[in-house]
């Protein structure tokens, strides 16, 4: 009897790793550029190579443009929280921050339930067309306010306005981003994984480039010109990107949702939990018949659930660990906006006549994943099949960002260590947004370049695949809460990294000893270079 369940048992695996295998070309495979002729769609519709191809490039088109327009609006209104509180609603310092940290946070819950309505209820293409809805009414309540002439609106109603705004911007945000990446993903299945694999690649790229403009034109025209005008833009860029999405509808391979696994994830894992650390039944299960952690709730072990229900949710237990990773991954990116802003405030922001912004780096970061995902994803990996025979996994490429992260807070470090010195040595008074600061007179702000790039290069590697193996891995009725998942790990970086700060200060801190934090409010007066090298 035992070796009957341990061979249906090892049929089940087996099975499971060929569905796997299969689940990039289902049906029939395309070739590693494009489908071929023979493709077949889920509804056993033929088409002709021109046909499949011309589909293939206008959805894919769209959807890229589509998360173009969702960057730019989102990363419009997200940029200027605090300077547009205090500006025009008369928060306090405080309460501006107090508002952009809730706005923050409430952005990373929503991606969570807009891929739970997708895969149990709506589908991927309701739940994106009707967040991109949601999105232009809350942009259009904040750009309602800014109107320069003739508003009717009290304080106390803009500030109503700004925050339904600002809610309905996340909950819009949300819906599209869990969903965004496999909908379109699930446009290619028919496609090998190199397919795939390049879609995410230009997907990242899109919602990049959409940043950059942001940060750099849409943000300068808030704060230089006018409110009204730098909210003109994220409304049309909105308006336009929800257009183009719902116009190639007829295009679309669209799927109906399944019945979420959410509910049986949590039973299972439950009880998996509870007979792993239960002597009782640990005793009474064949150790042959446990190949995971999830094995334990099988009803041949004892557990309450068929094989079939276990099996399919068993490649979560493979995604986990990468989300681990990536907060990790993001503890690290968030530093640019952070500790190597504190650093960069204190060193020399004069090129020849020119004052640069303290914060004029994170936007290098923005391009040099722009130049590097082309170069990565048509010269680096074909370079690794042609030299080693395979392609190079998604472990081995996110293990490679996570070294090039590790290696740019060296680089960080070895950076402050040599301002220390400087600053001291020769210190020089800069001004910054009517504030005083001692910066280091012979070390440029362009001393950050090679740890801005190499934390680009870094997310070539390591958030890219993210998106890709989350996707290849979840069971089809779980593909928008996984991505919805992953995207809240992506966010909880932020949150990890004040946490580590102040554990770091309060090991560091010694009454006896003046300025022995790493990390003082005056970063003169610290260590940020060992806090760096923490890091790395």
């Amino acid at each position: 009897m035992t070796d009957s369940l341990s061979s249906a048992s090892n049929d089940e695996n087996s099975a499971l790793l060929r569905e796997q295998r299969n689940s990039y070309n289902s049906y029939d495979k395309c070739n590693r550029d494009d489908c071929d002729d023979d493709s077949t769609t889920r509804s056993t519709v033929q088409e002709n190579v021109d046909s499949i191809s011309f589909r293939i490039k206008l959805v894919v088109f769209c959807i890229l443009l589509t998360v173009l327009g969702d960057s730019i609006t989102l990363a419009s209104v997200s940029a200027n929280v605090v300077l547009f509180a205090n500006a025009r609603l008369g928060f306090t310092n405080p309460q501006a921050v107090t508002l952009n940290f809730i706005y923050s946070g409430t952005r990373c819950a929503f991606p969570l339930l807009g891929g739970y309505l997708a895969d149990a209820y709506l589908g991927q293409y309701n739940v994106i067309f009707a967040s991109g809805l949601i999105y232009i009414v809350g942009v259009v309540a904040i750009f309602s306010i800014t109107v320069p002439y003739g508003s009717p609106f009290s304080n106390g109603a803009k500030t109503v306005f700004y925050l339904l705004g600002l809610l309905m911007v996340a909950a819009g945000s949300g819906g599209v981003k869990s969903n965004i990446p496999p909908f379109g993903a699930n446009q290619l299945q028919h496609c090998s994984q190199s397919v795939i694999q390049r879609y995410f690649a230009w997907y990242y790229f899109s919602s990049n480039a959409g940043a950059l403009l942001s940060f750099t034109l849409v943000a300068y025209i808030q704060q230089n010109i006018s409110f009204f005008y730098g909210y003109m833009i994220p409304t049309i860029t909105v308006a336009m990107s929800t257009i183009i999405f719902a116009s190639v509808r007829n295009y679309y391979q669209i799927y109906s949702p399944k019945s979420s696994m959410l509910g049986d994830i949590i039973r299972i894992t439950w009880q998996s939990f509870k007979s792993k650390f239960s002597c009782k039944t640990t005793a009474s299960i064949e150790r042959k018949n446990i190949h995971s952690f999830f094995d334990y709730a099988k009803k041949e072990n004892g557990g309450n659930f068929d094989a079939s229900i276990v099996n399919k949710i068993k490649p979560i237990g493979r995604v986990v660990p990468i989300f681990i990773l990536i907060i990790l991954f993001r503890t690290i990116y968030f530093q640019m906006i952070t500790t190597w802003f504190l650093q960069g405030e204190t060193m020399n922001l004069y090129l020849g006549n020119l004052k640069l912004p303290a914060a004029a780096l994170i936007s290098f970061d923005i391009i040099s994943v722009l130049i590097f995902i082309p170069i990565v994803n048509y010269g680096v990996y074909p370079l690794y099949r042609k030299i080693f025979g395979k392609p190079i996994t998604s472990l081995q490429r996110m293990g490679t960002g996570m070294v090039l992260a590790s290696l740019a807070m060296a680089v960080a470090g070895i950076v402050e260590k040599y301002r220390l010195i400087d600053v001291h040595q020769h210190p020089m008074s800069q001004s910054i947004s009517g504030e005083v600061f001692n910066a280091s007179a012979n070390v440029s702000i362009l001393a950050q370049i090679p740890q801005f790039a190499l934390i680009g290069l870094g997310e070539t590697f390591t958030s890219i695949t993210g998106f890709e193996f989350t996707y290849s891995e979840a069971p089809e009725e779980l593909k928008g809460i996984m991505t919805g998942l992953y995207i809240m790990a992506m966010g909880l970086g932020s949150f990890v990294g004040p946490l580590v700060i102040s554990i770091v200060n309060g090991i560091t801190h010694d009454p006896k000893i003046p300025n022995s934090q790493w990390i003082p409010k005056n970063i003169n007066n610290g260590h940020l270079d060992y806090y760096f090298y923490f890091l790395s």
